[in-house]
């Protein structure tokens, strides 16, 4: 039977700023989990420990906490619930490590539980106190079933995913002088076992995701400014307007032109 849990502090994608540190000498009264969502540094047993993006760790009460971002971060960002519950109780359904950092695979589930404990525990209109304690054993649920097995090939492999992903999103921003071998440079990996990867981790090839991301950029430029064609596919890379033209064509059955005539407001 589940008890009902007691959710002191809960909040996703908290931000701080640099230098951010917590230092708490005896712990809380209360369980706490924590999701990091940028590199962040702990100490545990005394040890200094530098962790990932995507590490997790979970105190028990009357455990010393030491954690914070990174000297070389700009900020420091994390999901974490604070709650109280009988601690062995509530463990015996979970086979997680406690007290020591671990990484887990599936982010977008865990920032999404988190967020809905949130919601709800911020809810004054009606009492949900159920519904939150179903949410927290769902979370440790979801942790439990995104946990990646301990060991250095792991952390790697965690580390490597952060990099395509920061890639990608530099990439959307700014498609402009990236191809699928300057991609594999940058993470330091040869252009097939880029490939591999990259379709492994985000369902897709780097080239079609090059395409897209160049398409987009094209048609927010084309809607949000006043650049003449020319400038946006040369900024695009695409050394002939001509060439630029025929592929917006391709993919959307329609010039550029037409499409800042049609979508521009």
């Amino acid at each position: 039977m589940k008890k009902n849990i007691q959710v002191v502090d809960v909040s996703h994608r908290k931000n701080e700023p640099k230098g951010y540190l917590t230092v708490r000498e005896k712990g809380q009264d209360a369980i706490l989990f924590l999701h990091f969502l940028t590199p962040s540094t702990l100490v545990v047993d005394g040890k200094a420990i530098s962790v990932t993006r995507n590490a997790c760790i979970i105190y028990t009460p009357g455990v010393r906490q030491e954690y914070g971002a990174t000297s070389e971060a700009v900020g420091f960002q994390n999901n974490f619930v604070t709650f109280r519950a009988d601690t062995i109780a509530f463990f015996a359904n979970f086979n997680l490590p406690l007290n020591q950092p671990f990484y887990i695979q599936n982010e977008a589930a865990i920032t999404e539980r988190v967020e809905w404990i949130a919601w709800a525990s911020a809810n004054r209109l009606q009492p949900l106190d159920d519904e939150i304690t179903e949410n927290v054993y769902a979370l440790f649920g979801d942790v439990e079933r995104g946990l990646l097995e301990p060991g250095p090939k792991n952390q790697r492999d965690n580390q490597t995913r952060q990099r395509f992903i920061a890639l990608r999103g530099e990439i959307m921003l700014n498609p402009k002088g990236w191809s699928v071998e300057k991609m594999a440079a940058t993470c330091w990996l040869t252009r097939c076992r880029f490939y591999v990867l990259y379709k492994s981790f985000f369902g897709t090839t780097p080239s079609a995701d090059l395409a897209t991301s160049t398409l987009s950029y094209a048609k927010d430029r084309l809607l949000n400014t006043t650049d003449p064609i020319a400038e946006i596919a040369i900024d695009c890379g695409y050394a002939r307007v001509e060439s630029f033209i025929r592929m917006f064509n391709e993919r959307e059955g329609m010039t550029p032109g037409q499409y800042r005539r049609v979508h521009a407001s």
